[in-house]
């Protein structure tokens, strides 16, 4: 066990995901913690609330992460209290549903073969000529997926959640949550079937038996065992500074009004960034930090819930709505969680989210007005036929979902640079990092942030969650740490071979399509090597846009350069081609398409260690290169 730093408690604001793994992770080693949450609950967005004796969440927050330690604090924490919940989360679009992560060849067949043409044709499209540097979301959309596939499946959705076009929407957005999904991955599994290195988990999730907030119900209950306390309905209203420390904390219990001042010995924020630094730090930030603070935006949520009389509506754990004639973004079905969230099997619990921006008429409008809206929007969809309401109620988040337009990577680095300077200030969590935080991202946050603690300086939390890498698709052998290791010879060797088969196996279309023109040109009665060369440069350039795009993944930016290197290589191979296979015809008289498959294999892997020294090496200061787009 660690020894306590100081023997002033750390105080944590906010009793969210972030902060209370922050506390539990330093109460858990002898450091002194006081937990600050202004709702009478804990959990933040993923707290459980109770109706009518149903356990209702904010929303789907289904627990899967590869972070092992936050695996750990799940497994300490709940224990036994956990239920293995079968997933199935699809997408809403033209009274059809489509399985999200997207399923190619099911998504194809549904939507019918002209449809899937189009999309089958702007993917490729895409693909052979990407977009190396996309600005916005819809552009990096249109990159990995194709602009139909966009425009079907995620252009409606977006927008809605927004509140702006997708054309002012960061790329970093899309680049975070959804790197790894790939049409093309999904056709290859369809088709070829899971290699193992995708977890079949994306098919199950752990989830706790009574809601997500029973992990932060059980969390607090160990703290104020180990007489840490969390002090509910008090609101934060300052943080002091002496130098580049924070020495005090104002707090304000919101039921009596009473103010307190108490010394910390830190704090680790995960309240609001822009209110914490516009309203609670004093001495105050400089004005420009305070404009930058000023300048980032969030996203607010409704939430309205119907108690459906009926059961078995449908499946899902949740669908998203792509339907632009309704407002409703999000159905959650508490129904096909956890049993034990249930009062009875009569009853289905909806949860209909929709996104709204301070002031508009969504959220404004009143509870009776919402839930009017939500029936009418689940009856038009065909959701609801004819069961009756219940009854319903409606809760408003506001700062739900940081806003990634505009200048706000500047803004973040502004800010970064003024809060470094306080030694003993961390910032963690989807509210206090501005970040679009996963569950366990901000569980991570909070981790590493108590190890801060005993170990300044340890981690980076401004990095956690920018790798961009998609949970959905954690490899089976992943590090789950942030160290990585140096691979193995063996390993280089099994990559190697990997990589050639790929260049075989795009090789292997290319003379397909090669010897198919070559034996035409041979029934249309053109001499022999006049063929062989036209179907062999037709062949190359197939070659040369399959290598790039799916084997080596290097780009020069001068790919018109590029293209000569590989053209020079190929050229090497041409002759050795044309010399065996005039030696195949005239010695051993075989046919000339035999000849010319039994060249071309002979000369793969010649042509593959010049194309990897040389039409795609990285690392050539006369031709820079860099690597795809995921």
């Amino acid at each position: 066990m660690n020894q306590p730093v100081s023997p002033l408690p750390i105080y944590i604001l906010g009793a969210g995901p972030a902060g209370l793994a922050a506390a539990y992770t330093l109460a858990k080693e002898g450091q002194p913690v006081v937990v600050v949450e202004r709702d009478q609950r804990v959990g933040g967005l993923a707290k459980s609330i109770e109706y009518q004796g149903f356990i209702l969440d904010y929303g789907p927050h289904r627990f899967y992460t590869k972070l092992a330690p936050v695996l750990r604090l799940w497994d300490e924490v709940l224990g036994a209290e956990q239920v293995t919940v079968d997933r199935l989360t699809r997408i809403y679009y033209q009274r059809k549903y489509f399985n999200y992560p997207i399923q190619a060849v099911e998504t194809l067949k549904t939507l019918g073969l002209v449809e899937s043409a189009r999309i089958i044709f702007s993917y490729f499209q895409s693909r052979l000529f990407p977009n190396r540097h996309p600005e916005n979301f819809a552009e990096w959309m249109e990159t990995h997926f194709g602009k139909r596939l966009y425009e079907i499946f995620f252009e409606a959705y977006t927008e809605k959640l927004w509140g702006i076009p997708c054309t002012e929407i960061s790329a970093d957005w899309a680049a975070q949550r959804i790197k790894s999904l790939s049409l093309l991955k999904a056709m290859k599994t369809a088709l070829l079937g899971n290699d193992g290195k995708v977890k079949n988990m994306i098919n199950q999730f752990q989830f706790p038996r009574l809601g997500s907030g029973q992990l932060y119900e059980r969390i607090r209950d160990r703290l104020e065992a180990w007489d840490c306390p969390v002090l509910l309905n008090t609101e934060v209203v300052g943080v002091e500074l002496e130098g580049d420390q924070a020495k005090q904390v104002v707090l304000k219990d919101r039921l009596t009004g009473e103010e307190s001042v108490v010394d910390c010995g830190g704090v680790i924020s995960s309240i609001p960034l822009t209110l914490l630094l516009t309203k609670m730090i004093h001495p105050a930030p400089p004005e420009p930090v305070q404009d930058y603070a000023r300048s980032l935006k969030f996203r607010n949520t409704v939430l309205v819930y119907l108690m459906v009389e009926g059961d078995r509506l449908f499946p899902d754990n949740w669908l998203y709505i792509n339907e632009p004639g309704v407002q409703l973004g999000r159905v959650t079905n508490f129904a096909n969680w956890s049993q034990d969230m249930l009062a009875n099997d009569h009853q289905t619990p909806l949860c209909c989210e929709y996104w709204a921006d301070l002031g508009d008429r969504l959220w404004t409008a009143s509870e009776a007005e919402l839930i009017a809206m939500a029936e009418q929007d689940l009856r038009h969809i065909g959701l609801l036929k004819q069961e009756p309401i219940a009854s319903g109620f409606v809760v408003k988040l506001p700062r739900t979902y940081p806003i990634y337009a505009g200048d706000y990577q500047g803004a973040l680095s502004a800010i970064q640079t003024y809060t470094q300077g306080i030694e003993n200030l961390q910032l963690i969590g989807r509210y206090g990092s501005f970040k679009y935080n996963n569950q366990d991202h901000s569980l991570l946050m909070g981790i590493l942030a108590a190890e801060n603690v005993f170990n300044p300086g340890r981690h980076d939390l401004w990095d956690v969650n920018s790798d961009r890498e998609y949970v959905e698709e954690a490899k089976a052998d992943a590090a789950t740490t942030a160290a990585e290791h140096r691979k193995s010879r063996r390993h280089r060797a099994i990559e190697w071979v990997q990589q050639f088969g790929k260049y075989l196996l795009t090789g292997g279309s290319a003379t397909v399509f090669d010897v198919t023109l070559f034996g035409l040109l041979i029934q249309m009665g053109w001499w022999n090597v006049t063929a062989l060369t036209l179907s062999y440069l037709v062949g190359m350039t197939v070659n040369f846009t399959l290598s790039r795009q799916f084997v080596f993944k290097v780009f020069w930016d001068n790919w018109l350069l590029q293209y000569g290197i590989f053209s020079i290589v190929a050229l090497n191979g041409l002759l050795a081609n044309l010399g065996l296979f005039k030696l195949l015809i005239n010695d051993l008289a075989l046919s000339p398409i035999v000849s010319r498959l039994i060249s071309a294999a002979a000369v793969s892997l010649l042509s593959f260690l010049g194309h990897k020294l040389y039409s795609f090496a990285m690392r050539s200061p006369a031709f820079p290169a860099r690597s795809p787009v995921s």
